[in-house]
């Protein structure tokens, strides 16, 4: 497996997905209909090795790698196992024509368990913003309120 970051979007000096090419690495797609981490590409090697190219902005890396590289790691470990699931603690509004992957902390829920609190960062690029964060719920697209109790895969840090 080959884990790159940076270089994947679409400005001048975004080289990632010529080179791959050149490399022989054949896309499987570039470009995922989410937010962070919507530059993303993906491709398999000539010998069959998994080609992760994440953005180079910090919290959309971050998010990209719990999301598609960890899992791919453990079921490559023979360790595959379904997303963990969490309520969100409180309503919230979001996601519209994109799937939304928003960090999240982690508090004891009343009748055992956890739900989860978004703590969506102010950018993408404000890495410091996870410092107390415990890992990401996808949201999906299409829908625009997610009442609280709304039960969310999870993806830990």
């Amino acid at each position: 497996m080959l884990i790159l970051t940076g270089g994947v979007s679409m400005g001048q000096r975004d080289y990632v997905p010529e080179v791959l090419r050149e490399l022989g690495v054949q896309r499987v797609f570039h470009k995922i209909a989410q937010r962070p981490g919507k530059p993303m590409w993906f491709g398999i090697g000539a010998h069959g090795q998994a080609v992760f190219a994440l953005p180079g902005n910090p919290v959309s890396a971050l998010v990209c790698g719990a999301r598609y590289v960890l899992p791919a790691l453990f079921e490559a470990m023979g360790h595959a196992a379904p997303p963990a699931r969490v309520a969100l603690a409180a309503p919230v509004d979001g996601a519209g024509t994109l799937t939304w992957l928003v960090p999240v902390r982690l508090q004891q829920a009343a009748a055992g368990g956890h739900t989860a609190v978004l703590m969506p960062p102010p950018t993408s690029g404000d890495f410091s913003a996870l410092v107390h964060t415990d890992g990401l719920v996808e949201l999906p697209a299409g829908q625009t309120h997610f009442p609280a109790g709304y039960v969310a895969a999870y993806y830990p840090w």
